[in-house]
């Protein structure tokens, strides 16, 4: 892993939070604004999932 995309990462997430935020308010303006905990928390699931579908993907697939 590039150590500079890791800190690249690092010092823009609390803009990537802000603007996750602004989006969820603007496509769910009637629900409450997400913490940055729970923001942080959605992205981790969105990965986890992401991960597992690719695994089982490549488990269906062993020859790819």
């Amino acid at each position: 892993m590039n150590p500079l995309l890791i800190q690249l990462a690092i010092k823009e997430a609390p803009a990537i939070i802000a603007m996750l935020k602004r989006a969820f308010q603007r496509d769910h303006p009637d629900e409450p604004v997400p913490t940055d905990a729970e923001v942080i928390a959605a992205h981790e699931e969105a990965y986890r999932a992401s991960k597992a579908r690719n695994a089982a993907w490549l488990a269906a697939h062993p020859d790819v």
